[in-house]
């Protein structure tokens, strides 16, 4: 046999075997089984105060925005970062 003739023997056997794989790996799959269950929201969830007073702090309120918003987009690097410079 040539070269190329065993180069598609080989080709033809590999693809055999992954279009096997694949079928018999599909074939074994369980069905999809619903797991969530509903549960009552507890009481204690229910009651929870949250304190949003934080917002109300002289600090985050001294707080300044620097720079221009919304950001304009400037150069972004190289155009093929692979490639040698």
């Amino acid at each position: 046999m040539q070269n190329s003739e065993k180069l598609f023997t080989i080709l033809i056997l590999f693809f055999g075997l992954a279009v096997a794989f694949l079928l018999a790996s599909n074939a074994e799959t369980p069905a999809i089984v619903e797991t969530a269950v509903i549960r009552d929201i507890s009481p204690e969830l229910g009651s929870i105060n949250l304190n949003f007073s934080i917002f109300d702090s002289v600090l985050l309120k001294k707080l300044k925005v620097f720079g221009i918003i919304p950001v304009n987009p400037g150069q972004t690097g190289r155009d093929d970062p692979f490639r040698p410079f």
